[in-house]
């Protein structure tokens, strides 16, 4: 009985002791700081993405692992965010806000789940106090009932206002459900309109408490649920002012007063701004690289940073290489030789522009995808370009493609593409969602060029022509010049 009792002694010692495991009484929460933000299967950047978290979403903090945190997911499962991406701290920190149901009768549930049990409900306007967000659900108060509820039908304090006027800083969203129906009115329980799929852009024309009011190409009207598309900004990532410091100040690697930093600037420097996000800059320095800085400590100049192609870094992808091949034409066209012939003459051009060019590779050697993303998100390019040709099995298809995977990225395929059109005179097969490594997983502007099918011997014809490949660099050069205006 003695050995016994000092077993379960030392059992309970090491549970109380061993690291990875977070007590009740220590339990974080992390809330997300950026609009979307790639949830994955493990702590790091090369795990499969297991889902999506939007701006503000809070979960549970279970563990950490370097610059990674382990979070509990709505449906009860985990998964891992980059920690540098989050806010935490404990939930009782997080301040509570005051609300009211807007539907008819809301059914409140034990977990943030549809199929969870429910434990009540409440009527429309129903006062509540709202405690905790985690993934589209809130934690609600009211009397004596208390639980999970869709954020959809409870307005607090902070969106009361938001009202159907479109917000300032987004115009498009874009699908990032399977497939997503397009409704009448917002809500979920309304009339279907329409139905598109996964990667299809939205205008948004309005906001209703979590929806988008949206019109399609075809001019169709409707909503979509706000936590099934990731949204679009108005603003380019491309540099369009400066700022001046007020004081020494850190430059950080990540818009967080706690990363890591780069170096201190002096009072009076000046630095192009890249971008802008919830009071920071993010900044080009003088070699070329990107840092962060708080907008309190700078001072943003109304005189505009010098447009066009001369000063900016862009890299150059040439598709395939070394061992892969890429596609074989229906004459025997290796896509890994017209991808390097093509990058080669655009190089040429843009350095006579005066920019700083990069190209992943310069010979037919093989380059990784993870090495071509590489080179583009530790140089903090201004665009990345990735050059393929494609294949089909039906001889007869023909005409190019331009992919985009990030909202942000969308205008730039399409100023792009549109001046391919113009120059190669081909059939425009349009701007279209890919999810391709070199570009799903640039931190950077990137689009991925599809210029011609080598199945089609008609157009293979012309591919290898002189003529074609001094109308599509004229065409690349055209839409990056597009871009930087």
């Amino acid at each position: 009985m003695k050995k016994l009792f000092f077993r379960l002694f030392f059992l309970v010692l090491f549970f109380l002791i061993a690291p990875g495991v977070i007590h009740a009484g220590a339990e974080e929460a992390g809330t997300v700081t950026h609009a979307a933000v790639y949830i994955r299967s493990g702590p790091g950047v090369s795990y499969p993405i297991a889902g999506k978290a939007a701006k503000n979403d809070t979960y549970t903090v279970l563990q950490k692992d370097g610059d990674w945190f382990q979070i509990r997911l709505p449906s009860g499962n985990t998964g891992w965010i980059a920690g540098w991406l989050v806010e935490t701290g404990t939930p009782s920190a997080k301040q509570s806000k005051q609300g009211k149901i807007t539907a008819d009768r809301l059914r409140i549930r034990k977990a943030p789940d549809q199929s969870a049990a429910i434990v009540g409900t409440l009527e429309k306007n129903a006062a509540v106090t709202v405690t905790r967000a985690e993934g589209g659900w809130v934690y609600i108060e009211s009397g004596n009932v208390s639980g999970w509820a869709d954020s959809q039908y409870v307005q607090t304090e902070k969106n009361r206002d938001a009202g159907k006027t479109a917000e300032n800083n987004v115009s498009a969203a874009i699908v990032a459900a399977t497939s997503l129906n397009i409704r009448r009115s917002p809500s979920l329980q309304s009339g279907t309109v329409a139905t598109v799929t996964y990667g299809t852009r939205l205008e948004i024309t309005g906001t209703d408490h979590g929806w988008y009011e949206v019109e399609l190409e075809d001019g169709t009207h409707g909503w979509v649920a706000g936590f099934y598309v990731t949204r679009e900004s108005q603003a380019k990532r491309s540099s369009e002012a400066e700022v001046t410091l007020h004081s020494g100040t850190n430059l950080y690697k990540r818009p967080q007063s706690g990363s890591d930093t780069v170096g201190t600037a002096k009072a009076g420097d000046r630095f192009p701004i890249v971008s802008e996000m919830d009071g920071w800059y993010k900044i080009r320095l003088e070699s070329g690289t990107s840092a962060y800085i708080s907008a309190k400590a700078a001072q943003k100049s109304d005189t505009a940073v010098k447009k066009g192609i001369k000063g900016k870094t862009i890299v150059l992808d040439p598709g395939h290489g070394g061992t892969d091949n890429g596609t074989t034409g229906a004459y025997g066209t290796l896509e890994k030789l017209v991808t390097l012939k093509t990058a080669n003459a655009l190089y040429e051009k843009l350095k006579k522009a005066g920019a700083r060019v990069i190209l992943t590779r310069n010979s037919d050697t093989y380059v990784s995808l993870s090495e071509r993303t590489a080179i583009s998100n530790t140089n903090h390019v201004d665009a990345f370009v990735s050059i393929h040709f494609d294949s089909a099995e039906d001889p007869h298809t023909r005409g190019h493609t331009t992919y985009y995977y990030h909202a942000q990225d969308y205008d730039f395929a399409r100023l792009v593409n549109n001046q391919i059109t113009s120059r190669l005179g081909t059939v425009d097969r349009g701007v279209k969602f890919g999810d391709f490594h070199v570009i799903r997983e640039n931190t950077q502007p990137a689009i991925l060029l599809e210029l011609g099918y080598l199945s089609s011997p008609a157009e293979e014809k012309h591919i290898v022509e002189k003529s074609f490949q001094t109308k599509a660099v004229a065409g690349i050069y055209n839409g990056l010049k597009a871009y930087f205006q």
